[in-house]
Order: structure tokens, then sequence, then C-alpha cells
């Protein structure tokens, strides 16, 4: 990829992680807040393959 869209895309997970605390403090369950660290995850690993649609949820 290039340097461009790198600084992208490292932009875009900053305001995520920004997004998610302030989530966290004001509006997650538990069982949210729980879901939500195991997409973390997978995202930061490039898992993307472990994803699924909202509809199969």
């Amino acid at each position: 990829m290039s340097e461009n869209v790198l600084e992208k895309i490292e932009e875009i997970g900053r305001k995520l992680d920004k997004l998610k605390d302030f989530l966290e403090d004001v509006f997650l369950t538990t069982e949210e807040y729980i879901l939500l660290k195991e997409v973390d995850d997978i995202v930061k690993n490039k898992r993307f393959s472990e994803l699924k649609s909202l509809n199969e949820v």
C-alpha cells in the first residue's frame, strides 16, 4: 500500500480509538464492550475474514 493510504488507515484507527473510549464511558453494556474488544482485536491483527455481517449475528 502507498504511504498515504497507510497514514489514512492509522488516522482512522486513532479516531476509532477515541470514539471507542467515549462509547465505553457512556453507552456500552458489558456484553457490547466485550464484542467491541473482540472486533478490535480482529482488526488490529488484520484477520478480516473472521468478521461477520450484522445480519449473521
